[in-house]
């Protein structure tokens, strides 16, 4: 399998006549290889956590076939977002949202999210199809802007938030995060487990991703929140979310042989340090 990238992207679309006029498009973008196919399909969604457990779900439904004839009737869709969601993302995160293309058209969508993410989708399948260095996405989408009769700028700013690659004996996956005074790089390596001859699947290891990602999430809410009395509402959701997700993490953990570098992100240290800012 190639590998399996997520980006985090911001989209600022100006008025060529007003400097000042200004509209932020944000997301996370990820691209996950169809089986039998050489185009992807394109997740994009509010935030990374969601949007890699939503892409770990679609790839274990694509791990028990070997070519997929409709990509927009194979899948489950509300089901499969409603497992991702249900029940915390929706009480708690409303704007969470996510949206899955391919060969540049919206096959799924949950959620308001920007339009300019449908137009973006369409010229970057139109660019990699035409493969003209002249006629780059973000060009493209101006001339099809102007063409609606409006005169805009396009700025992007992407990021690489997680990466997966394997080899014939491991799967290595590094999550890059930014988090209020520290670092929240690290990079995992899951090994066959020989003892019960488990081979550790994509799927899992971004659902493993997607668990650390959230659970760093929550630890820095929990640090922010050094005023809030301890037994207050909020802090006891975001504890049992944490606890949650802790539990998932460890259960992964059991079943195959792992290893960080630097270091096994650790929660209450995240939330110790956040909450002496």
């Amino acid at each position: 399998m190639n590998n399996i990238s997520l980006l985090r992207e911001k989209f600022v679309l100006r008025d060529i006549n007003d400097e000042f006029m200004g509209i932020t498009a944000l997301g996370n973008r990820l691209v996950i290889p169809i089986q039998g196919s050489s185009i992807p399909l394109i997740i994009r969604g509010h935030s990374m956590h969601a949007t890699l457990r939503f892409g770990s779900e679609l790839l274990n439904q694509m791990s028990y076939v070997s070519h997929i004839e409709n990509v927009e009737t194979f899948f489950k869709w509300n089901e499969l977002w409603s497992k991702v969601t249900d029940p915390f993302e929706k009480d708690n995160t409303p704007e969470t949202w996510i949206a899955a293309y391919h060969m540049g058209k919206p096959v799924f969508s949950d959620a308001f999210h920007h339009h300019f993410f449908d137009v973006i989708e369409q010229c970057e399948f139109k660019s990699s199809k035409e493969k003209q260095g002249d006629k780059q996405p973000i060009i493209m989408a101006q001339n099809a802007f102007k063409k609606m009769g409006k005169d805009v700028l396009i700025e992007q700013e992407s990021h690489v938030g997680f990466i997966l690659d394997d080899n014939d004996t491991e799967l290595r996956f590094a999550v890059i995060l930014r988090i209020p005074g520290q670092k929240a790089t690290f990079i995992t390596r899951m090994y066959e487990d020989k003892k019960v001859e488990k081979s550790p699947h994509h799927f899992i290891a971004m659902r493993l991703a997607a668990d650390y990602i959230e659970g760093i999430n929550m630890a820095v809410r929990i640090g922010f929140m050094k005023d809030e009395k301890n037994n207050s509402r909020a802090v006891k959701i975001l504890a049992k979310r944490l606890a949650s997700l802790n539990l998932s993490i460890q259960q992964i953990e059991r079943q195959y042989d792992i290893k960080y570098r630097p270091e096994r992100p650790n929660f209450k240290e995240i939330q110790k340090i956040t909450s002496e800012i």
